[in-house]
């Protein structure tokens, strides 16, 4: 739903999984950074291939090595059981925990922010 609302989704990581790939794929994001040691680089890289600066984006951690990207980002997010470095310079900590639907916690969070969920939403309440 968050990218048919025009947001366009990335994986940054520094494990390299072809289940993550797979799943990537699966969910549609054409964005795939997979065994990534310096997550600032490649944010900055992507920020630039997408013509976006730091503050139009918006990004998800659940460690130290994330920081880089998250205190770029105009939205940093975390998980609760991110380290409490991290959760506490997140603009927003999610209720559910990281596999649990943190994911889909913060692509709504977005979506209500921007006024799309609920038109994403109208076809499946009707």
């Amino acid at each position: 739903m968050l990218q048919a609302s025009g947001v366009q989704a990335a994986i940054i990581t520094g494990r390299t999984s072809r289940s993550v790939e797979l799943r990537a794929r699966n969910l549609g994001i054409a964005h795939l950074m997979q065994g990534i040691d310096n997550k600032r680089i490649a944010f900055e890289s992507l920020l630039a291939d997408l013509g976006l600066t730091g503050a139009q984006a918006a990004c998800m951690g659940d460690d130290v090595v994330d920081l880089p990207m998250m205190t770029r980002a105009g939205l940093a997010v975390a998980v609760p059981a991110a380290p409490q470095l991290v959760r506490e310079r997140a603009h927003y900590v999610t209720a559910a925990a990281g596999g649990c639907g943190a994911v889909r916690e913060c692509c709504e969070f977005i979506m209500r922010a921007q006024g799309t969920l609920e038109i994403a939403l109208r076809p499946y309440l009707e």
